[in-house]
């Protein structure tokens, strides 16, 4: 009897996953919808919205099953004044600030 669920490797696993991006988009992001090589969602909890991009195909510098989350601006800014005012900067609050774009 083989096991091969349990042999697999995470990278195995999420190369598997990354293969089938678009169909796991489609099952666990349903309220979003497929716009070019990227499937667009409000967030991961499946909120409709355009908010979260996940990327359904490899390029030449991003692999598929990639995915980020846009913050707008607005939110950005307030976020740093009050981990300024804080004192709660950390380095999930500059990774935000930083993220301007998803390629």
């Amino acid at each position: 009897m083989k096991e091969t669920a349990m042999a697999e490797s995470p990278h195995d696993l999420a190369r598997r996953l990354a293969d089938q991006a678009d169909a796991v988009c489609r099952h666990y992001l349903s309220s979003g919808k497929r716009q070019g090589n990227y499937w667009l969602v409000g967030d991961v909890r499946n909120t409709p919205g355009r908010s979260m991009f996940v990327r359904l195909k490899d390029s030449a510098k991003r692999p598929a099953g990639k995915w980020a989350e846009y913050v707008a601006a607005g939110v950005m800014l307030r976020s740093r004044d009050w981990a300024l005012s804080h004192g709660r900067w950390t380095a999930s609050t500059q990774h935000n600030l930083s993220t301007r774009e998803v390629s």
